[in-house]
């Protein structure tokens, strides 16, 4: 029996392991056995030493634990990662106590009303209880209830108010839809303004080619713990007891020593939901943690991978990278997708390439590696501006591999990172059309730089065909160019770079002033000084195909004569039109 399979039947024994915190130096950990023989207890003892063995892990207190690695110090400034003598604590502002003394009062008045139910406990779950432990504020509350659905615990609520002469608040009830990943039935309500999610501790089955569950019951928090995708996401705050629970016995030092590692056996957490493979790639990122050498190596593994490819929608896969992408560390998450050979899989290229090579996904990494170098250095115009230029010259930095190439779409030619987005990651038409356009602009810019003497018409139309998006344009084209002027400069590490004045920084930067000083930042906004009509009255013609050519030669024109009028305007496009047809 694998050692998987011999710990979910333990716990459908009724097993209940609590690793609650502790102020004691020793930290211990409780058991509680249920009607187990001896010698089943003695296994279960054997098999936690075995774990704690093969993993390093000594009986110190959390408070005693060792630091996490060097390169994990920024972590622990942003992220509250305990330090050596620091415990980790669970401070409640005013409205979570509040909220956790009405679920307990709800408890007690539960077990006095129905006396044929065993004892209803909250506890809130998941990323707030992680998120309290590292001193971070979590604002996303979802409390799950034993041997009761959520939906009944919160009309317990809404009783359990009225009876007391409060108001009661709307409950809303969210089914299970498995045909949207929706497993589980909720129940949304707000208490004290805060808005609170309630849900059933579960435990589940999934059939072999599906990751939808043959089977979900309900569950003891052991079997909930265990079902999550990562142990520093399977801590339970009990409500009742004011103690945190981990019932894996691994959360509470993961989330000290910075580690992301699955609850069950990896291949078993991913063969159920291969999604949770990114999942892992996320949070690693999001908190600077480390994976585990054994969840690396499952990932690794070809039934996983396949599981990814062929039981996980795009669109979840999509969700999952924009997460990374809007989180504190794109490179991180960038860097882990091309080191677990996990960069094709999710940027999965089009089937079939009509121009150019995709590159490799080394290529991403140096070019997110180059934004966030970027992103630190005194030239403040080419750093970004905003949160979604951010997020923009991240996601299209690591798209580059696909800069130059094309693919077929309805017997045309188009960029493959439009197909890349559409299909692969199923983003937004907005991105879809964004990458198109930044692509474009690429080369425009790197001309431009190399431009000493460009006038304020070529700049300026350069800007208008890129629209508001020409900033970044003008970024993305810095960042592939320093790939090539700096090539020998570890751009993956940017911690490491010692450029500090870049020739091709300070030419990107010369260039933005001009823009600036040549009054046309915005020019993409401007409207041409004579419309179509007046353009075909002028020059006696109808209005046609040729127009285009007509309205941008009005542009140019206005763009190299700031001060001109309109009659000077309507005189050069007569004398463009008969010199055009002599």
């Amino acid at each position: 029996m694998s050692r998987s399979l011999f710990l979910r039947t333990i716990l459908r024994q009724n097993l209940i392991i609590k690793s609650p915190f502790t102020t004691n130096k020793s930290a211990t950990t409780y058991y509680q056995y249920k009607s187990l023989s001896t010698s089943t207890v003695l296994a279960i003892q054997k098999y936690n030493n075995k774990r704690r063995r093969s993993n390093s892990v000594s009986n110190t207190s959390l408070s005693d634990a060792m630091l996490p690695p060097t390169k994990k110090q920024a972590a622990e400034q942003s992220y509250g990662v305990a330090k050596n003598g620091v415990e980790m604590k669970i401070m409640l502002s005013d409205k979570e106590a509040r909220i956790c003394n009405l679920l307990e009062q709800v408890s007690d008045y539960i077990a006095q009303t129905r006396s044929d139910l065993p004892r209803i406990e909250s506890r809130i779950a998941g990323g707030w209880v992680r998120d309290k432990l590292l001193g971070k504020d979590c604002h996303d509350l979802d409390v799950a209830v034993n041997d009761m659905m959520g939906y009944e615990f919160a009309t317990y609520v809404n009783e359990y108010l009225k009876t007391n002469g409060y108001p009661i608040r709307t409950i809303a009830k969210i089914d299970s839809n498995p045909a949207k990943s929706k497993h589980l039935e909720t129940a949304t309500t707000k208490l004290f303004d805060q808005e609170v999610d309630f849900a059933n501790l579960r435990t589940e089955v999934y059939e072999e080619n599906s990751r939808i569950p043959a089977t979900i019951a309900f569950g003891t928090p052991t079997e909930d713990a265990y079902r999550r995708d990562i142990t520093i996401n399977s801590l339970f705050y009990n409500v009742n007891t004011k103690r945190v629970e981990d019932f894996t016995e691994r959360g509470l030092y993961d989330l000290q020593h910075g580690l992301v590692r699955t609850p069950l056996e990896p291949f078993e957490t991913f063969r159920d939901d291969p999604l949770r493979v990114l999942r892992c790639v996320r949070f690693a990122s999001r908190f600077n943690f480390e994976l585990v050498p054994e969840l690396i190596d499952t990932v690794k593994n070809k039934v996983i991978r396949d599981a990814l490819e062929t039981k996980i929608s795009r669109e979840r896969i999509g969700i999952e990278l924009e997460k990374m992408m809007t989180g504190p560390s794109p490179l991180y998450a960038i860097q882990m997708l091309h080191q677990l050979g996990l960069y094709k899989l999710v940027f999965e290229p089009p089937a079939s390439i009509t121009a150019g090579t995709v590159s490799d996904s080394s290529l991403a990494v140096r070019a997110v590696g180059a934004v966030q170098w970027l992103s630190n250095q005194n030239f403040e115009k080419l750093r970004p501006q905003s949160t979604d230029e951010r997020r923009s010259l991240y996601l299209n930095s690591a798209l580059l591999p696909f800069l130059g190439v094309s693919t077929e779409f309805k017997k045309r030619n188009i960029p493959a990172v439009h197909l890349v987005l559409r299909d692969s990651i199923k983003f937004s038409n907005n991105d879809m059309n964004a990458s198109s356009t930044l692509f474009r602009g690429v080369p425009m810019f790197e001309q431009a730089v190399n431009n000493n003497e460009i006038s304020r018409s070529e700049l300026g139309m350069i800007i208008r065909e890129m629209g508001n998006l020409w900033g970044i344009a003008l970024k993305l084209s810095l960042v592939n160019e320093l790939l090539q002027f700096h090539s020998d400069v570890q751009w993956d590490k940017p911690e490491t770079i010692q450029v500090t004045e870049s020739e091709i920084c300070k030419k990107y930067h010369v260039l933005y002033e001009k823009a600036e000083n040549y009054g046309i930042t915005h020019c993409y906004q401007w409207k041409t000084m004579l419309d179509g009509k007046k353009v075909a009255t002028v020059l006696g013609i109808r209005p046609g195909p040729g127009m285009s050519e007509l309205m941008n030669q009005i542009m140019i024109w206005q763009l190299e004569h700031p001060d001109g009028t309109e009659d000077e305007c309507k005189e050069m496009i007569k004398n463009y039109w008969e010199t055009r047809h002599i």
